[in-house]
Protein backbone atom coordinates (compact mmCIF):
# COMPACT_ATOMS: atom_id res chain seq x y z
CA UNK A 1 0.00 0.00 0.00
CA UNK A 2 3.02 2.33 0.28
CA UNK A 3 3.40 4.73 -2.62
CA UNK A 4 6.31 6.84 -3.84
CA UNK A 5 5.50 10.10 -5.56
CA UNK A 6 7.62 12.46 -7.61
CA UNK A 7 6.81 16.00 -8.65
CA UNK A 8 6.53 16.31 -12.41
CA UNK A 9 5.23 18.61 -15.11
CA UNK A 10 3.09 18.08 -18.18
CA UNK A 11 6.19 17.71 -20.35
CA UNK A 12 7.60 14.68 -18.53
CA UNK A 13 6.72 11.01 -18.40
CA UNK A 14 6.70 9.74 -14.83
CA UNK A 15 6.88 6.06 -13.94
CA UNK A 16 5.61 4.99 -10.53
CA UNK A 17 5.90 1.64 -8.78
CA UNK A 18 2.84 -0.56 -8.77
CA UNK A 19 0.21 0.23 -6.14
CA UNK A 20 -1.31 -2.94 -4.66
CA UNK A 21 -4.88 -2.92 -3.30
CA UNK A 22 -7.10 -5.56 -1.74
CA UNK A 23 -7.16 -8.85 -3.66
CA UNK A 24 -4.46 -7.85 -6.13
CA UNK A 25 -5.88 -4.79 -7.83
CA UNK A 26 -2.78 -3.00 -9.12
CA UNK A 27 -2.35 0.43 -10.69
CA UNK A 28 1.05 1.43 -12.05
CA UNK A 29 3.19 3.01 -14.80
CA UNK A 30 1.47 6.38 -14.44
CA UNK A 31 2.32 9.08 -16.98
CA UNK A 32 0.94 12.56 -17.61
CA UNK A 33 0.88 14.20 -21.04
CA UNK A 34 -0.61 17.58 -21.92
CA UNK A 35 -3.10 17.79 -24.81
CA UNK A 36 -1.68 20.40 -27.21
CA UNK A 37 -5.03 21.64 -28.45
CA UNK A 38 -5.58 24.66 -26.21
CA UNK A 39 -8.16 22.76 -24.12
CA UNK A 40 -6.25 22.98 -20.81
CA UNK A 41 -6.49 19.22 -20.45
CA UNK A 42 -4.06 16.33 -20.06
CA UNK A 43 -4.04 12.56 -20.41
CA UNK A 44 -3.31 10.54 -17.28
CA UNK A 45 -2.23 7.10 -18.49
CA UNK A 46 -1.59 4.00 -16.39
CA UNK A 47 -1.94 0.23 -16.22
CA UNK A 48 -4.71 -1.53 -14.29
CA UNK A 49 -4.91 -5.23 -13.55
CA UNK A 50 -6.77 -7.43 -11.11
CA UNK A 51 -7.78 -11.04 -10.58
CA UNK A 52 -11.11 -12.90 -10.81
CA UNK A 53 -12.76 -10.42 -13.16
CA UNK A 54 -15.89 -11.48 -15.07
CA UNK A 55 -18.84 -10.45 -17.22
CA UNK A 56 -21.95 -12.57 -17.82
CA UNK A 57 -24.86 -11.59 -20.09
CA UNK A 58 -27.38 -14.10 -18.72
CA UNK A 59 -28.51 -15.14 -15.25
CA UNK A 60 -27.15 -12.40 -13.01
CA UNK A 61 -26.37 -10.34 -16.15
CA UNK A 62 -23.60 -8.42 -14.45
CA UNK A 63 -19.88 -7.77 -14.22
CA UNK A 64 -17.19 -6.53 -11.93
CA UNK A 65 -15.47 -3.20 -12.49
CA UNK A 66 -12.93 -0.80 -11.03
CA UNK A 67 -13.95 2.69 -9.95
CA UNK A 68 -11.06 5.01 -10.86
CA UNK A 69 -10.50 8.52 -9.51
CA UNK A 70 -7.58 10.92 -9.30
CA UNK A 71 -6.15 13.28 -6.68
CA UNK A 72 -3.48 15.90 -7.42
CA UNK A 73 -1.27 18.28 -5.46
CA UNK A 74 0.15 21.43 -7.02
CA UNK A 75 3.82 21.99 -6.15
CA UNK A 76 2.88 25.45 -4.90
CA UNK A 77 0.29 24.13 -2.41
CA UNK A 78 0.43 21.78 0.56
CA UNK A 79 -2.89 19.96 0.10
CA UNK A 80 -4.46 17.39 -2.20
CA UNK A 81 -7.37 18.18 -4.52
CA UNK A 82 -9.79 16.05 -6.52
CA UNK A 83 -9.22 15.94 -10.29
CA UNK A 84 -12.12 16.74 -12.62
CA UNK A 85 -12.40 14.43 -15.64
CA UNK A 86 -14.21 14.85 -18.94
CA UNK A 87 -17.58 13.16 -19.27
CA UNK A 88 -17.93 10.65 -22.09
CA UNK A 89 -15.00 11.58 -24.33
CA UNK A 90 -11.22 11.57 -24.07
CA UNK A 91 -10.92 8.27 -22.16
CA UNK A 92 -9.51 5.03 -23.60
CA UNK A 93 -8.83 1.45 -22.50
CA UNK A 94 -7.21 -1.30 -24.56
CA UNK A 95 -7.79 -5.06 -24.53
CA UNK A 96 -11.59 -4.80 -24.69
CA UNK A 97 -11.96 -2.47 -21.74
CA UNK A 98 -14.94 -0.13 -21.47
CA UNK A 99 -14.98 3.19 -19.60
CA UNK A 100 -18.19 4.81 -18.34
CA UNK A 101 -18.55 8.24 -16.74
CA UNK A 102 -21.41 10.43 -15.51
CA UNK A 103 -22.19 14.15 -15.60
CA UNK A 104 -21.32 14.41 -11.92
CA UNK A 105 -20.84 18.17 -11.74
CA UNK A 106 -24.05 19.05 -13.58
CA UNK A 107 -22.13 21.01 -16.20
CA UNK A 108 -20.56 18.23 -18.22
CA UNK A 109 -17.71 16.85 -16.12
CA UNK A 110 -17.04 13.60 -14.27
CA UNK A 111 -15.42 12.88 -10.91
CA UNK A 112 -14.27 9.36 -11.74
CA UNK A 113 -14.74 6.52 -14.22
CA UNK A 114 -15.78 2.86 -14.24
CA UNK A 115 -13.53 0.38 -16.06
CA UNK A 116 -14.83 -3.09 -17.02
CA UNK A 117 -14.92 -5.63 -19.83
CA UNK A 118 -16.99 -4.58 -22.85
CA UNK A 119 -17.92 -8.19 -23.67
CA UNK A 120 -18.60 -11.52 -22.01
CA UNK A 121 -15.62 -12.62 -19.93
CA UNK A 122 -14.95 -15.91 -18.15
CA UNK A 123 -13.70 -15.31 -14.62
CA UNK A 124 -9.97 -14.61 -14.72
CA UNK A 125 -7.31 -11.91 -14.81
CA UNK A 126 -8.04 -8.46 -16.25
CA UNK A 127 -5.26 -6.28 -17.66
CA UNK A 128 -5.80 -2.86 -19.25
CA UNK A 129 -3.82 0.18 -20.35
CA UNK A 130 -6.01 3.18 -19.50
CA UNK A 131 -5.93 6.88 -20.32
CA UNK A 132 -8.21 9.39 -18.59
CA UNK A 133 -8.66 12.99 -19.71
CA UNK A 134 -8.05 15.43 -16.84
CA UNK A 135 -9.65 18.86 -17.28
CA UNK A 136 -7.01 20.72 -15.28
CA UNK A 137 -8.29 24.10 -16.45
CA UNK A 138 -11.64 23.39 -14.79
CA UNK A 139 -9.66 22.72 -11.60
CA UNK A 140 -8.08 26.19 -11.89
CA UNK A 141 -4.60 24.87 -12.68
CA UNK A 142 -2.17 26.40 -15.17
CA UNK A 143 -0.20 24.91 -18.06
CA UNK A 144 3.16 25.54 -16.40
CA UNK A 145 2.23 24.11 -13.01
CA UNK A 146 3.98 21.11 -11.45
CA UNK A 147 2.03 18.31 -9.77
CA UNK A 148 1.98 15.09 -7.85
CA UNK A 149 -0.69 12.67 -9.09
CA UNK A 150 -2.38 9.77 -7.28
CA UNK A 151 -4.64 7.35 -9.17
CA UNK A 152 -6.96 5.27 -6.97
CA UNK A 153 -9.01 2.20 -7.81
CA UNK A 154 -11.79 0.41 -5.93
CA UNK A 155 -13.22 -2.94 -7.06
CA UNK A 156 -16.97 -2.75 -7.66
CA UNK A 157 -19.78 -5.07 -8.78
CA UNK A 158 -22.64 -4.07 -11.08
CA UNK A 159 -26.14 -4.75 -9.70
CA UNK A 160 -28.59 -4.50 -12.64
CA UNK A 161 -32.02 -2.90 -12.60
CA UNK A 162 -34.79 -5.25 -11.58
CA UNK A 163 -37.48 -6.20 -9.10
CA UNK A 164 -36.57 -8.01 -5.91
CA UNK A 165 -37.96 -8.93 -2.48
CA UNK A 166 -37.60 -7.30 0.93
CA UNK A 167 -37.91 -9.82 3.76
CA UNK A 168 -38.41 -13.57 3.53
CA UNK A 169 -41.53 -14.33 5.55
CA UNK A 170 -39.24 -16.28 7.86
CA UNK A 171 -39.68 -14.21 11.00
CA UNK A 172 -36.24 -12.59 11.22
CA UNK A 173 -35.92 -9.88 13.86
CA UNK A 174 -37.77 -6.68 12.77
CA UNK A 175 -37.95 -7.94 9.18
CA UNK A 176 -39.75 -6.22 6.31
CA UNK A 177 -42.99 -7.85 5.16
CA UNK A 178 -46.07 -7.28 2.99
CA UNK A 179 -49.18 -6.21 4.89
CA UNK A 180 -51.90 -8.20 3.16
CA UNK A 181 -54.63 -8.92 5.74
CA UNK A 182 -56.17 -7.44 8.88
CA UNK A 183 -54.44 -9.99 11.09
CA UNK A 184 -51.05 -8.67 10.17
CA UNK A 185 -49.57 -11.93 8.88
CA UNK A 186 -45.84 -11.59 8.26
CA UNK A 187 -45.20 -14.55 5.98
CA UNK A 188 -44.97 -12.72 2.64
CA UNK A 189 -42.06 -10.58 1.45
CA UNK A 190 -42.62 -7.14 -0.04
CA UNK A 191 -41.71 -6.90 -3.74
CA UNK A 192 -39.96 -3.74 -4.95
CA UNK A 193 -40.63 -3.18 -8.66
CA UNK A 194 -40.02 0.56 -9.10
CA UNK A 195 -38.17 3.52 -7.61
CA UNK A 196 -41.50 5.24 -6.86
CA UNK A 197 -42.47 6.31 -3.34
CA UNK A 198 -43.41 3.45 -0.98
CA UNK A 199 -46.28 3.59 1.50
CA UNK A 200 -45.48 2.11 4.91
CA UNK A 201 -48.35 1.20 7.21
CA UNK A 202 -50.98 -1.37 8.13
CA UNK A 203 -53.25 -1.14 5.07
CA UNK A 204 -53.50 -3.88 2.46
CA UNK A 205 -50.47 -3.83 0.13
CA UNK A 206 -48.31 -1.65 2.40
CA UNK A 207 -44.72 -2.34 3.34
CA UNK A 208 -44.45 -2.86 7.11
CA UNK A 209 -42.17 -3.89 9.98
CA UNK A 210 -42.81 -4.12 13.71
CA UNK A 211 -40.09 -2.12 15.52
CA UNK A 212 -39.07 -5.25 17.42
CA UNK A 213 -35.44 -5.84 18.36
CA UNK A 214 -32.60 -4.53 20.50
CA UNK A 215 -32.45 -1.23 18.54
CA UNK A 216 -35.32 -1.21 16.00
CA UNK A 217 -35.68 2.52 15.28
CA UNK A 218 -38.85 4.52 15.84
CA UNK A 219 -40.67 4.96 12.48
CA UNK A 220 -42.91 2.56 10.54
CA UNK A 221 -45.84 4.58 9.19
CA UNK A 222 -45.90 7.08 6.33
CA UNK A 223 -44.19 7.47 2.96
CA UNK A 224 -40.64 6.74 1.84
CA UNK A 225 -39.93 9.35 -0.86
CA UNK A 226 -39.28 8.51 -4.51
CA UNK A 227 -35.79 10.05 -4.28
CA UNK A 228 -34.69 7.54 -1.62
CA UNK A 229 -32.68 4.79 -3.42
CA UNK A 230 -34.70 1.58 -3.27
CA UNK A 231 -32.44 -0.83 -5.11
CA UNK A 232 -34.62 -1.26 -8.20
CA UNK A 233 -32.44 1.03 -10.30
CA UNK A 234 -29.03 -0.31 -11.33
CA UNK A 235 -26.06 0.56 -9.13
CA UNK A 236 -22.50 -0.46 -8.41
CA UNK A 237 -21.55 -1.84 -4.99
CA UNK A 238 -18.03 -2.18 -3.59
CA UNK A 239 -16.94 -5.79 -4.01
CA UNK A 240 -15.33 -5.72 -0.55
CA UNK A 241 -15.68 -3.71 2.62
CA UNK A 242 -13.51 -0.60 2.92
CA UNK A 243 -10.09 -1.89 3.97
CA UNK A 244 -7.62 -0.50 6.46
CA UNK A 245 -5.17 0.09 3.61
CA UNK A 246 -7.72 2.15 1.70
CA UNK A 247 -8.52 4.16 4.79
CA UNK A 248 -4.81 4.87 5.38
CA UNK A 249 -4.55 6.16 1.80
CA UNK A 250 -7.52 8.43 2.50
CA UNK A 251 -5.91 9.84 5.65
CA UNK A 252 -2.66 10.49 3.78
CA UNK A 253 -4.36 13.01 1.48
CA UNK A 254 -5.96 15.08 4.27
CA UNK A 255 -4.73 18.22 5.99
CA UNK A 256 -3.83 18.04 9.69
CA UNK A 257 -7.18 19.61 10.62
CA UNK A 258 -9.06 17.09 8.47
CA UNK A 259 -7.07 14.17 9.90
CA UNK A 260 -8.13 15.14 13.42
CA UNK A 261 -11.76 14.52 12.48
CA UNK A 262 -11.06 11.10 10.93
CA UNK A 263 -8.25 9.33 12.80
CA UNK A 264 -10.28 7.74 15.61
CA UNK A 265 -9.44 4.13 14.61
CA UNK A 266 -5.74 5.07 14.60
CA UNK A 267 -5.45 6.96 17.87
CA UNK A 268 -7.83 4.99 20.10
CA UNK A 269 -7.90 1.34 19.06
CA UNK A 270 -4.61 0.59 17.32
CA UNK A 271 -3.68 -3.07 17.85
CA UNK A 272 -7.11 -4.16 19.13
CA UNK A 273 -8.95 -7.04 17.41
CA UNK A 274 -6.51 -6.90 14.45
CA UNK A 275 -6.90 -3.17 13.92
CA UNK A 276 -3.51 -2.28 12.41
CA UNK A 277 -4.03 1.38 11.51
CA UNK A 278 -1.21 3.56 12.84
CA UNK A 279 0.76 6.72 12.16
CA UNK A 280 4.52 6.79 11.53
CA UNK A 281 5.74 10.36 11.33
CA UNK A 282 3.45 12.10 8.86
CA UNK A 283 2.35 8.89 7.14
CA UNK A 284 -0.59 6.64 7.96
CA UNK A 285 -0.31 2.94 7.31
CA UNK A 286 -1.77 -0.37 8.47
CA UNK A 287 -0.16 -3.59 9.60
CA UNK A 288 -3.30 -5.31 8.26
CA UNK A 289 -4.02 -3.43 4.97
CA UNK A 290 -6.24 -6.18 3.56
CA UNK A 291 -8.49 -6.41 6.61
CA UNK A 292 -11.66 -4.33 6.73
CA UNK A 293 -11.84 -0.95 8.39
CA UNK A 294 -13.67 -1.20 11.70
CA UNK A 295 -14.10 0.91 14.83
CA UNK A 296 -16.08 3.04 12.41
CA UNK A 297 -18.91 5.55 12.78
CA UNK A 298 -21.26 7.10 10.24
CA UNK A 299 -19.02 10.16 10.07
CA UNK A 300 -15.83 8.23 9.32
CA UNK A 301 -17.48 6.07 6.66
CA UNK A 302 -19.39 8.92 5.02
CA UNK A 303 -16.27 11.10 4.92
CA UNK A 304 -14.35 8.33 3.16
CA UNK A 305 -17.19 7.82 0.66
CA UNK A 306 -17.41 11.54 -0.08
CA UNK A 307 -13.65 11.62 -0.70
CA UNK A 308 -13.94 8.60 -3.05
CA UNK A 309 -16.99 10.03 -4.91
CA UNK A 310 -19.20 7.14 -3.82
CA UNK A 311 -22.26 7.24 -1.55
CA UNK A 312 -23.74 5.31 1.38
CA UNK A 313 -25.82 2.22 0.71
CA UNK A 314 -29.47 2.09 1.78
CA UNK A 315 -30.83 -0.93 3.61
CA UNK A 316 -33.06 -1.66 0.60
CA UNK A 317 -29.98 -1.79 -1.64
CA UNK A 318 -28.31 -4.08 0.89
CA UNK A 319 -31.06 -6.71 0.49
CA UNK A 320 -31.05 -6.34 -3.31
CA UNK A 321 -27.25 -6.71 -3.49
CA UNK A 322 -27.42 -9.87 -1.34
CA UNK A 323 -30.50 -11.68 -2.64
CA UNK A 324 -30.77 -10.38 -6.17
CA UNK A 325 -33.87 -11.44 -8.05
CA UNK A 326 -34.08 -14.88 -6.43
CA UNK A 327 -37.03 -15.98 -4.31
CA UNK A 328 -36.34 -15.36 -0.62
CA UNK A 329 -35.31 -18.19 1.70
CA UNK A 330 -36.25 -18.01 5.38
CA UNK A 331 -33.30 -16.97 7.55
CA UNK A 332 -30.95 -16.97 4.58
CA UNK A 333 -27.44 -15.59 4.47
CA UNK A 334 -25.94 -13.70 1.55
CA UNK A 335 -25.05 -16.92 -0.31
CA UNK A 336 -28.71 -17.97 -0.44
CA UNK A 337 -28.96 -20.75 2.18
CA UNK A 338 -29.71 -20.79 5.90
CA UNK A 339 -26.58 -22.71 6.97
CA UNK A 340 -23.18 -21.27 8.00
CA UNK A 341 -19.98 -22.91 9.22
CA UNK A 342 -19.65 -22.79 13.02
CA UNK A 343 -16.28 -24.56 13.43
CA UNK A 344 -13.42 -22.27 14.45
CA UNK A 345 -11.35 -21.11 11.49
CA UNK A 346 -7.57 -20.90 11.52
CA UNK A 347 -5.68 -18.62 9.14
CA UNK A 348 -2.28 -18.73 7.44
CA UNK A 349 -0.28 -15.88 5.85
CA UNK A 350 -1.63 -13.48 8.44
CA UNK A 351 -1.89 -9.85 7.27
CA UNK A 352 -0.82 -10.60 3.69
CA UNK A 353 -2.91 -10.33 0.53
CA UNK A 354 -2.69 -14.14 0.44
CA UNK A 355 -4.16 -14.67 3.95
CA UNK A 356 -6.33 -17.78 3.74
CA UNK A 357 -8.41 -20.19 5.82
CA UNK A 358 -6.18 -23.14 6.72
CA UNK A 359 -8.60 -25.06 8.96
CA UNK A 360 -12.37 -25.71 8.89
CA UNK A 361 -13.14 -24.10 5.51
CA UNK A 362 -16.59 -25.42 4.60
CA UNK A 363 -16.52 -27.40 1.35
CA UNK A 364 -19.85 -28.00 -0.40
CA UNK A 365 -18.66 -31.47 -1.44
CA UNK A 366 -19.04 -32.28 2.26
CA UNK A 367 -21.64 -29.76 3.42
CA UNK A 368 -23.68 -28.92 0.34
CA UNK A 369 -25.56 -25.91 1.77
CA UNK A 370 -23.14 -24.61 4.42
CA UNK A 371 -21.52 -21.30 3.58
CA UNK A 372 -18.42 -19.57 4.95
CA UNK A 373 -18.47 -16.32 6.89
CA UNK A 374 -16.57 -14.77 9.81
CA UNK A 375 -19.05 -14.71 12.73
CA UNK A 376 -18.86 -15.19 16.49
CA UNK A 377 -19.40 -18.96 16.42
CA UNK A 378 -16.21 -19.59 14.37
CA UNK A 379 -13.98 -16.76 15.65
CA UNK A 380 -12.45 -18.11 18.87
CA UNK A 381 -9.05 -18.60 17.18
CA UNK A 382 -8.84 -15.59 14.85
CA UNK A 383 -10.40 -13.16 17.37
CA UNK A 384 -11.19 -10.46 14.85
CA UNK A 385 -12.12 -9.88 11.21
CA UNK A 386 -10.44 -11.72 8.35
CA UNK A 387 -9.03 -10.53 5.03
CA UNK A 388 -11.76 -9.14 2.80
CA UNK A 389 -12.86 -11.79 0.31
CA UNK A 390 -10.89 -14.50 2.13
CA UNK A 391 -13.35 -17.30 1.33
CA UNK A 392 -13.23 -16.82 -2.46
CA UNK A 393 -10.74 -18.98 -4.35
CA UNK A 394 -10.16 -19.75 -8.01
CA UNK A 395 -12.37 -22.85 -7.64
CA UNK A 396 -14.94 -21.84 -5.01
CA UNK A 397 -18.64 -21.62 -5.76
CA UNK A 398 -21.04 -19.01 -4.37
CA UNK A 399 -21.77 -20.90 -1.14
CA UNK A 400 -18.13 -21.70 -0.38
CA UNK A 401 -17.07 -18.13 -1.15
CA UNK A 402 -19.83 -16.67 1.01
CA UNK A 403 -20.73 -14.48 -1.96
CA UNK A 404 -23.95 -12.65 -2.73
CA UNK A 405 -26.11 -13.40 -5.77
CA UNK A 406 -24.10 -10.87 -7.79
CA UNK A 407 -20.64 -11.87 -6.52
CA UNK A 408 -20.25 -9.29 -3.73
CA UNK A 409 -18.12 -10.52 -0.84
CA UNK A 410 -18.61 -10.51 2.95
CA UNK A 411 -22.15 -9.13 2.98
CA UNK A 412 -22.69 -11.63 5.79
CA UNK A 413 -20.31 -11.39 8.74
CA UNK A 414 -16.76 -10.02 9.10
CA UNK A 415 -17.87 -6.47 10.01
CA UNK A 416 -21.36 -4.94 10.08
CA UNK A 417 -22.48 -3.03 6.98
CA UNK A 418 -23.51 0.52 7.83
CA UNK A 419 -26.59 1.57 5.84
CA UNK A 420 -29.10 4.39 5.58
CA UNK A 421 -32.18 3.14 7.42
CA UNK A 422 -35.86 3.76 6.77
CA UNK A 423 -36.64 3.23 10.47
CA UNK A 424 -35.72 6.83 11.28
CA UNK A 425 -37.38 9.68 9.42
CA UNK A 426 -34.09 11.54 8.93
CA UNK A 427 -32.95 8.64 6.75
CA UNK A 428 -35.68 9.49 4.25
CA UNK A 429 -33.87 12.74 3.41
CA UNK A 430 -31.16 10.76 1.63
CA UNK A 431 -31.51 11.31 -2.12
CA UNK A 432 -28.68 9.15 -3.48
CA UNK A 433 -26.31 12.01 -4.33
CA UNK A 434 -22.73 10.95 -4.88
CA UNK A 435 -19.72 12.29 -3.03
CA UNK A 436 -17.80 15.01 -4.85
CA UNK A 437 -14.27 14.23 -3.70
CA UNK A 438 -14.03 17.25 -1.39
CA UNK A 439 -14.37 17.47 2.39
CA UNK A 440 -14.82 20.69 4.34
CA UNK A 441 -11.90 22.35 6.13
CA UNK A 442 -12.22 20.15 9.23
CA UNK A 443 -12.69 16.90 7.29
CA UNK A 444 -16.44 16.29 7.12
CA UNK A 445 -18.61 15.37 4.15
CA UNK A 446 -20.27 18.22 2.27
CA UNK A 447 -23.14 16.59 0.37
CA UNK A 448 -26.50 18.28 1.01
CA UNK A 449 -28.49 15.21 -0.08
CA UNK A 450 -27.01 13.09 2.72
CA UNK A 451 -28.70 12.97 6.14
CA UNK A 452 -27.76 15.54 8.77
CA UNK A 453 -27.15 13.01 11.53
CA UNK A 454 -26.99 13.72 15.25
CA UNK A 455 -27.70 11.83 18.47
CA UNK A 456 -31.24 13.22 18.45
CA UNK A 457 -31.63 12.76 14.69
CA UNK A 458 -30.17 9.35 13.68
CA UNK A 459 -30.41 7.96 10.16
CA UNK A 460 -28.11 4.95 9.98
CA UNK A 461 -28.17 1.37 11.17
CA UNK A 462 -26.26 -1.85 10.59
CA UNK A 463 -27.00 -5.04 8.66
CA UNK A 464 -25.31 -8.38 8.09
CA UNK A 465 -23.62 -9.26 11.38
CA UNK A 466 -19.93 -9.36 12.29
CA UNK A 467 -17.13 -11.39 13.84
CA UNK A 468 -18.51 -10.45 17.29
CA UNK A 469 -22.13 -11.47 16.64
CA UNK A 470 -24.01 -14.76 16.47
CA UNK A 471 -25.49 -16.03 13.23
CA UNK A 472 -29.05 -14.89 13.94
CA UNK A 473 -27.82 -11.28 13.59
CA UNK A 474 -26.32 -12.06 10.18
CA UNK A 475 -29.43 -13.08 8.23
CA UNK A 476 -29.99 -10.92 5.14
CA UNK A 477 -33.37 -9.72 6.43
CA UNK A 478 -32.56 -9.38 10.15
CA UNK A 479 -33.00 -5.74 11.22
CA UNK A 480 -32.66 -5.88 15.00
CA UNK A 481 -29.90 -3.24 15.03
CA UNK A 482 -31.20 -1.04 12.24
CA UNK A 483 -31.73 1.80 14.72
CA UNK A 484 -28.24 1.70 16.27
CA UNK A 485 -26.91 5.25 16.81
CA UNK A 486 -23.60 6.07 15.11
CA UNK A 487 -23.85 9.84 15.35
CA UNK A 488 -20.49 10.43 17.05
CA UNK A 489 -16.92 9.92 15.88
CA UNK A 490 -16.49 7.15 18.46
CA UNK A 491 -16.45 4.01 16.35
CA UNK A 492 -17.64 0.52 17.26
CA UNK A 493 -15.31 -2.46 17.18
CA UNK A 494 -17.59 -4.50 14.94
CA UNK A 495 -18.74 -1.84 12.44
CA UNK A 496 -17.31 -1.12 8.99
CA UNK A 497 -19.05 -0.64 5.69
CA UNK A 498 -18.76 -0.06 1.98
CA UNK A 499 -20.00 2.38 -0.63
CA UNK A 500 -22.17 2.22 -3.72
CA UNK A 501 -22.73 4.43 -6.75
CA UNK A 502 -25.75 4.74 -9.02
CA UNK A 503 -24.83 3.32 -12.44
CA UNK A 504 -24.23 5.81 -15.29
CA UNK A 505 -26.99 6.16 -17.87
CA UNK A 506 -24.79 5.35 -20.85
Amino acid sequence: MNKTFTIYSFTLFLFLPLCTWANNLQIGDITLTRNNDGSQSAQISFSVDWENSWRVNSGQNNWDAVWLFVKFKNQDSDYWQHATLSNGSGHTADNGGQIDTSNDTGDGYAQGAFLYSSSTKTQGAADYEVSLRWEYGVDQQGEGDLFEINVYGIEMVYVPQGRYSLGTGGGENNTFYLRYNDGGSKDKPYVVSTEDAITVGTEYGNLHWDLIGPVPGDWNSGTIPAAFPKGYQSFYCMKYEVTQGQYADFLNTLTSDQVGENDYPVTVYNGTNRNGLRQIGDEFTSDHPYLPLFYSSHKLLFNYLDWACLRPMTEFEYEKACRGTEDPVAREFSWGTSLVSTDDYSITDNDLSSEYISANYSDTDVNASTGNSTIDENNDVVLGPTRVGIFATSTSNRIEAGASYYGIMDMTGNVWEMVITVSYEEGHSFDGSHGNGNLDNIGNYTISGWPNISASNPATGIRGGSFENTQDRAYISARGYIGEDFSTSSGRSFVGGRGVRTAPNN
